[in-house]
């Protein structure tokens, strides 16, 4: 999870099986091929018959998650003979659950098709910004349009979860840290970082303000942002609203955006947020979030107005995204009626390494970034979240 280090004048993020084998020595040694099977599953669309790849595969009870390839197909070996309840999920598609029979050394295979989830584009109320005060799921019976858009955030969620937890990877991103002014942005310094995928996660509702121990032993705030895949946990759902924000035209592509809203019962700082999704392909292409209750930050950091961020991502491969960039922003309040320089973080993925690869996904990639040098002064349009929290 990223930490913003919450100070007047200076914004810091840092982004961002085992087999047990048991014999007796009087024992005869057995095979285990002889006691397992394997199951080759293949998902297509059911609208198109088109292969479905980076859907999931799951087998609850064992615990086992694959990804489907290219061709949508995944390939789960060493499985004990017995029945099993198996989940197929995939974003834009509705969710199928069944049972699979394993028998001992034969390869059982399952063709599933699961159907798309149309994103309805018409007849949804956009509402305007409002306290949440019955937070949780949207009613299914009287809301179904937002509720299914909910499940589909929630399914680009869980992808970004299984993605960096069964495939994990380091990377590397070029941060900027600068000071916002008199429409224009002056870059004070320029480094890079790198982080493990493993490092990311963990919300917790009115949690994301928090003291750490700093450089020198000094206590320091910090605000968590949250990250993708915390969007899916049963905490953060349980803890915010969701609305229908309208339609952005975005180049060739009609984005769906999903307003969030901190409950009303959470007294502390939290976050709201904006969710832009492709209504093609349901997948999340932008995700703004705000300091919800700045109002309770302690009262050495009252100059702080809001603090928002803007994150986009970047496709590795058809169906497949990482964080690309991030922009941080922590506006400060007017002093004595005057503008104050607001801290600003930029972050941009700059290479990345698999340990082993998803399916189909290169093992490594790298890429170019902007030049951005250290006491000069840019144009506030080279910001992508410069729009973020200025409506608070």
């Amino acid at each position: 999870m990223p930490l913003l280090p919450l100070r007047q004048h200076l914004v810091r993020v840092i982004v961002g099986i085992v087999v047990l084998l048991g014999a007796t020595l009087l024992a005869p040694a057995r095979s285990v091929a002889q006691e397992t099977g394997t199951l080759v599953v293949t998902v297509t669309a059911q609208q198109t018959g088109v292969s479905l790849p980076y859907a999931v595969v799951a087998l609850p009870e064992r615990t086992v998650e694959r990804f489907t390839d290219a061709g949508g197909r995944a390939t789960i070996i060493a499985l004990p003979s017995g029945r099993y309840e198996i989940a197929v999920r995939r974003i834009g598609f509705a969710p199928y659950r069944g049972q699979v029979v394993i028998e001992a050394g034969i390869v059982t295979t399952a063709a599933i098709t699961l159907a798309q989830i149309p994103v309805q584009l018409t007849g949804m109320t956009v509402r305007p910004r409002e306290v949440c005060t019955k937070p949780g799921m949207p009613d299914r019976a009287r809301d179904p349009a937002v509720y299914d858009v909910v499940e589909l955030l929630r399914e680009n969620a869980d992808q970004f979860r299984l993605l960096t937890s069964q495939y994990p990877f380091r990377y590397a991103t070029q941060r900027v840290l600068a000071a916002l002014a008199d429409s224009a942005v002056l870059v004070q310094a320029v480094d890079t970082l790198v982080a493990e995928s493993k490092s990311l996660g963990g919300y917790r509702p009115g949690r994301v303000v928090r003291d750490r121990r700093g450089a020198g032993g000094r206590t320091e705030t910090t605000m968590a942002i949250p990250v993708l895949s915390d969007i899916a946990a049963p905490s953060f759902i349980a803890n915010h609203c969701f609305h229908f924000g309208g339609i952005v035209t975005e180049g060739a592509e009609t984005w769906v955006r999903l307003e969030v809203r901190a409950a009303d019962k959470l007294r502390s700082p939290d976050v709201h947020g904006t969710f832009f999704l492709d209504s093609a392909t349901a997948q999340l292409r932008r995700m703004e979030l705000e300091m919800s209750r700045p109002d309770r930050l302690p009262r050495r950091l009252q100059g702080i107005r809001t603090v928002a961020v803007a994150t986009t991502f970047r496709e590795i491969t058809p169906g497949l995204s990482l964080v690309d960039r991030v922009c941080a922003i922590n506006w400060q309040k007017p002093f004595q009626g005057r503008g104050r320089s607001h801290p600003v973080e930029l972050q941009q993925l700059t290479a990345y390494r698999f340990e082993v690869a998803p399916p189909d996904a290169p093992i490594v990639s790298a890429y170019d970034t902007p030049a951005w040098r250290p006491r000069t002064q840019v144009p506030l349009g080279l910001l992508w979240c410069d729009g973020v929290g200025t409506t608070s």
